[in-house]
């Protein structure tokens, strides 16, 4: 995909996230909708930068990840899951977009497989060591699973303290970027036995 293409297709979503800021103008979701903005101009100059040429289809993956992990970020307080079933399901949008950059290396395929899983194991260390940074400076509640207090006001009752949560993220991650390496091996090894049968 051209990059005039991609530049188009970001600033169409950028300009209706900030007519969405626009309309709605609540401080919250302005930073998260910002932030989403951030994220996806970020990726397109990051594959601008480094000729990676990603395609359409990763350029969704990036908005899924982007829509639920940020964008959508206040269902963290109000369902229990919610994080847990991104840190497993993200990770495997993760290693989609690494593996593509990986995979134009002339290295051998274990060695493509075992360093996205390492990428995205790192990615996810730095990730939790970044919400423990962010909730020792400014106490955003990144870590341990809170709930929203039924009362409807701004309490929340811890749920998950934050050792075992921090634990779990990179449990449920670690098994997402496996299930990545496996169903990869798996596609890999089958066409390759089906191209020695032809």
């Amino acid at each position: 995909m051209e990059y005039k293409t991609k530049r188009l297709l970001i600033t169409g979503i950028s300009l209706f996230l900030l007519f969405m800021l626009y309309i709605f103008k609540n401080f919250s979701l302005s930073i998260r909708i910002l932030g989403t903005v951030f994220g996806l101009w970020v990726f397109y100059l990051f594959d601008h930068a480094f000729e990676e040429e990603f395609q359409l289809k990763h350029y969704f993956y990036v908005i899924i990840i982007l829509i639920f992990g940020v964008l959508l970020s206040p269902l963290y307080f109000l369902s229990s899951n919610y994080d847990k079933i991104l840190h497993l399901i993200l990770p495997i949008f993760g290693s989609i977009l690494i593996f593509f950059i990986v995979d134009k290396q002339k290295i051998s395929f274990q060695w493509k497989i075992v360093i996205t899983f390492m990428f995205i194991v790192s990615i996810l260390a730095f990730h939790e060591i970044g919400e423990f940074i962010l909730d020792k400076i400014w106490d955003l509640k990144l870590q341990g699973v809170y709930l929203r207090d039924m009362s409807g006001l701004e309490k929340y009752q811890l749920f998950l303290p934050l050792n075992d949560d921090t634990m779990i993220d990179m449990i449920f991650g670690i098994i997402g970027g496996g299930f990545f390496a496996i169903g990869k091996s798996l596609s890999y090894y089958y066409k390759k036995k089906f191209k020695k049968m032809r």
